[in-house]
């Protein structure tokens, strides 16, 4: 038997926020960013003490885990390792959306794990709306592209200078 899913922070929120209007229910989003982050971090963890107490028992579970989030990527490549997940099992597949978070991505790929980018296809109406929407929703990471742009050029020195 193999039970897979995909993992993701706040990708409808918008969405999700109306839908609860309209149907009369609570709003199922979180009220502050801290708040998504641990639901995200702790719903990770689960899945990965899922996978460690189920390795035996007959039953697959894969996951992807898909977060620009650097601080959650390194919680749960440090509970693989302290779970004994082998990143060749490819239990689990560490995933960004393509130009976002790319050093992330491949120093990951650089060590063995299993990663995967999302690109959006299509015409530039129908692509746009999610482009804008990951970017609102990952506003953080302007500040992270500074890092992004000083590891670009350490490496660009190494390359040029040996």
């Amino acid at each position: 038997m193999l039970g897979s899913s995909k993992l993701v922070r706040g990708a409808y929120m918008v969405a999700e926020e109306n839908e609860a209007k309209i149907q009369g229910n609570p709003c199922p989003v979180h009220d502050g960013i801290q708040a998504t982050h641990n639901s995200y971090n702790s719903t990770a963890n689960w899945l990965l003490q899922k996978i460690r107490d189920n390795s035996n028992q007959g039953r697959q579970i894969r996951f992807v885990l898909a977060s620009h989030n650097q601080d959650s990527i390194k919680q749960a490549v440090e509970r693989m390792r302290s779970y004994g997940i082998s990143s060749e099992d490819r239990k689990v597949i560490l995933a960004q959306v393509y130009g976002m978070c790319d050093h992330i991505t491949y120093t990951l790929g650089q060590k063995g794990y299993p990663v995967y980018k999302s690109v959006a296809v299509g015409t530039i109406s129908e692509s746009l709306p999610y482009l804008s929407r990951r970017s609102h929703e990952n506003s953080s990471l302007i500040a992270n592209s500074r890092q992004e742009r000083q590891l670009l050029n350490s490496e660009l020195k190494y390359r040029i200078m040996g």
